[in-house]
Protein backbone atom coordinates (compact mmCIF):
# COMPACT_ATOMS: atom_id res chain seq x y z
CA UNK A 1 0.00 0.00 0.00
CA UNK A 2 2.50 2.75 0.95
CA UNK A 3 4.39 1.48 -2.61
CA UNK A 4 1.49 2.53 -4.25
CA UNK A 5 0.67 5.75 -2.49
CA UNK A 6 4.96 6.76 -2.94
CA UNK A 7 4.58 5.90 -6.69
CA UNK A 8 1.25 8.11 -6.92
CA UNK A 9 3.00 10.82 -5.02
CA UNK A 10 6.19 10.58 -7.39
CA UNK A 11 4.23 10.79 -10.37
CA UNK A 12 2.08 14.08 -9.20
CA UNK A 13 5.72 15.59 -8.91
CA UNK A 14 6.83 14.75 -11.99
CA UNK A 15 3.86 16.26 -13.66
CA UNK A 16 3.94 19.03 -11.83
CA UNK A 17 7.37 19.84 -13.04
CA UNK A 18 6.80 19.12 -16.56
CA UNK A 19 4.26 21.52 -16.97
CA UNK A 20 6.18 24.29 -14.93
CA UNK A 21 9.17 23.42 -17.65
CA UNK A 22 6.70 24.31 -20.46
CA UNK A 23 5.71 27.71 -19.76
CA UNK A 24 7.08 30.03 -22.49
CA UNK A 25 10.14 31.69 -21.37
CA UNK A 26 8.62 35.34 -21.46
CA UNK A 27 5.58 33.99 -19.74
CA UNK A 28 4.38 37.10 -17.34
CA UNK A 29 4.99 36.53 -14.23
CA UNK A 30 2.38 36.89 -11.51
CA UNK A 31 2.49 37.94 -7.69
CA UNK A 32 1.70 35.24 -5.29
CA UNK A 33 0.75 37.45 -2.35
CA UNK A 34 -0.63 40.58 -2.05
CA UNK A 35 2.19 41.67 -0.44
CA UNK A 36 4.69 41.13 -3.13
CA UNK A 37 5.37 44.56 -4.91
CA UNK A 38 4.60 45.11 -8.77
CA UNK A 39 6.78 44.76 -11.30
CA UNK A 40 8.15 47.88 -12.70
CA UNK A 41 5.88 49.89 -15.06
CA UNK A 42 8.71 50.18 -17.52
CA UNK A 43 9.10 46.21 -17.30
CA UNK A 44 5.44 45.74 -17.83
CA UNK A 45 4.49 48.15 -20.81
CA UNK A 46 7.10 46.17 -22.62
CA UNK A 47 6.52 42.59 -21.71
CA UNK A 48 2.82 42.46 -20.58
CA UNK A 49 1.04 45.81 -21.08
CA UNK A 50 -2.52 44.23 -20.23
CA UNK A 51 -0.98 43.94 -16.46
CA UNK A 52 -0.37 48.05 -16.51
CA UNK A 53 -2.50 49.61 -13.76
CA UNK A 54 -3.52 52.93 -12.50
CA UNK A 55 -2.74 53.73 -8.40
CA UNK A 56 -3.38 56.39 -5.92
CA UNK A 57 -0.56 58.08 -4.48
CA UNK A 58 -0.86 59.89 -0.80
CA UNK A 59 0.41 63.15 -1.64
CA UNK A 60 -0.41 65.29 1.98
CA UNK A 61 1.86 67.95 1.14
CA UNK A 62 1.38 68.49 -2.39
CA UNK A 63 1.03 72.08 -4.07
CA UNK A 64 0.10 70.37 -7.57
CA UNK A 65 -1.64 72.75 -9.32
CA UNK A 66 -4.25 70.24 -10.36
CA UNK A 67 -5.44 67.37 -8.53
CA UNK A 68 -7.71 64.39 -9.73
CA UNK A 69 -8.89 61.79 -7.42
CA UNK A 70 -11.74 59.22 -7.88
CA UNK A 71 -14.53 59.58 -8.26
CA UNK A 72 -15.94 57.60 -5.41
CA UNK A 73 -12.59 58.84 -2.95
CA UNK A 74 -14.03 61.32 -0.39
CA UNK A 75 -11.61 64.61 -0.03
CA UNK A 76 -11.55 66.66 3.28
CA UNK A 77 -8.75 69.24 2.91
CA UNK A 78 -8.46 68.94 7.06
CA UNK A 79 -7.37 65.24 7.25
CA UNK A 80 -3.61 64.60 5.52
CA UNK A 81 -5.09 60.99 4.97
CA UNK A 82 -7.59 61.60 2.40
CA UNK A 83 -5.07 63.27 0.06
CA UNK A 84 -5.27 60.45 -2.24
CA UNK A 85 -4.64 61.53 -6.36
CA UNK A 86 -4.12 59.71 -9.34
CA UNK A 87 -3.29 62.51 -11.43
CA UNK A 88 -1.23 65.64 -9.78
CA UNK A 89 0.31 68.26 -12.26
CA UNK A 90 2.23 71.50 -12.06
CA UNK A 91 1.80 75.29 -13.44
CA UNK A 92 3.12 74.97 -17.05
CA UNK A 93 6.34 75.21 -17.26
CA UNK A 94 7.14 73.52 -13.85
CA UNK A 95 8.83 69.88 -13.94
CA UNK A 96 7.50 67.10 -13.90
CA UNK A 97 4.98 68.62 -15.83
CA UNK A 98 2.09 65.94 -14.36
CA UNK A 99 2.83 62.81 -12.05
CA UNK A 100 0.86 59.35 -12.01
CA UNK A 101 0.93 55.86 -10.34
CA UNK A 102 1.17 52.97 -12.92
CA UNK A 103 1.62 49.63 -10.70
CA UNK A 104 3.83 50.86 -7.32
CA UNK A 105 5.91 53.50 -9.46
CA UNK A 106 5.52 57.47 -10.16
CA UNK A 107 5.48 58.42 -13.37
CA UNK A 108 6.74 61.64 -14.58
CA UNK A 109 4.35 62.44 -17.87
CA UNK A 110 4.38 64.96 -20.30
CA UNK A 111 1.51 66.56 -22.03
CA UNK A 112 1.19 65.63 -25.53
CA UNK A 113 -2.13 67.10 -26.02
CA UNK A 114 -5.31 69.38 -25.05
CA UNK A 115 -8.64 69.78 -27.15
CA UNK A 116 -12.23 70.30 -26.26
CA UNK A 117 -15.44 69.36 -27.81
CA UNK A 118 -18.36 71.37 -28.80
CA UNK A 119 -20.16 70.11 -25.47
CA UNK A 120 -16.95 71.14 -23.29
CA UNK A 121 -15.47 68.50 -23.07
CA UNK A 122 -11.73 68.46 -22.48
CA UNK A 123 -8.99 65.54 -23.39
CA UNK A 124 -6.00 65.90 -22.25
CA UNK A 125 -2.92 63.42 -23.25
CA UNK A 126 -0.33 62.54 -21.08
CA UNK A 127 2.67 60.25 -21.93
CA UNK A 128 5.26 58.96 -19.83
CA UNK A 129 8.50 60.42 -20.27
CA UNK A 130 11.02 57.25 -20.28
CA UNK A 131 7.54 55.02 -21.81
CA UNK A 132 5.44 54.85 -24.41
CA UNK A 133 2.52 54.72 -21.68
CA UNK A 134 0.02 57.10 -22.75
CA UNK A 135 -3.16 58.45 -20.20
CA UNK A 136 -5.97 60.09 -21.51
CA UNK A 137 -8.18 62.43 -19.46
CA UNK A 138 -11.61 63.09 -20.44
CA UNK A 139 -12.95 66.27 -18.09
CA UNK A 140 -15.79 68.05 -18.21
CA UNK A 141 -15.70 71.41 -16.07
CA UNK A 142 -18.21 71.17 -13.68
CA UNK A 143 -17.99 74.17 -11.34
CA UNK A 144 -15.46 76.88 -10.84
CA UNK A 145 -14.42 80.84 -10.00
CA UNK A 146 -11.80 83.55 -10.74
CA UNK A 147 -8.83 80.90 -9.83
CA UNK A 148 -9.53 77.40 -9.92
CA UNK A 149 -11.78 75.07 -12.40
CA UNK A 150 -13.67 71.79 -10.69
CA UNK A 151 -13.49 68.64 -13.38
CA UNK A 152 -15.06 65.38 -13.46
CA UNK A 153 -14.90 62.87 -16.00
CA UNK A 154 -12.86 59.87 -16.70
CA UNK A 155 -9.40 58.69 -17.16
CA UNK A 156 -7.57 55.47 -18.49
CA UNK A 157 -4.38 54.51 -20.22
CA UNK A 158 -4.84 53.76 -23.87
CA UNK A 159 -1.25 53.47 -24.83
CA UNK A 160 0.04 50.40 -25.07
CA UNK A 161 -3.32 48.85 -24.74
CA UNK A 162 -6.48 50.72 -23.47
CA UNK A 163 -7.59 50.30 -19.26
CA UNK A 164 -11.22 50.57 -18.34
CA UNK A 165 -12.23 53.88 -17.60
CA UNK A 166 -11.95 55.20 -14.00
CA UNK A 167 -14.34 58.23 -13.05
CA UNK A 168 -12.15 60.81 -11.56
CA UNK A 169 -12.94 64.64 -9.59
CA UNK A 170 -10.71 67.27 -8.73
CA UNK A 171 -9.99 70.61 -9.64
CA UNK A 172 -6.89 73.07 -11.02
CA UNK A 173 -6.11 76.10 -10.18
CA UNK A 174 -4.78 77.83 -6.53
Amino acid sequence: MNRYIFALLAGVMVSACAERASEPAGAPQYNTSIDDPAPPAEDVAETDPQALAIGMMHEPDTAAYCTLMQAAHEFVYDDPDTWRFVFLSEAEGEAPPARIRINDEVLAFSEERKTEDAEGVETWRYRSEDRGILVELQLKPVDGGVEHTDYEGTMAIIEPVETEKMGVKGSCGV
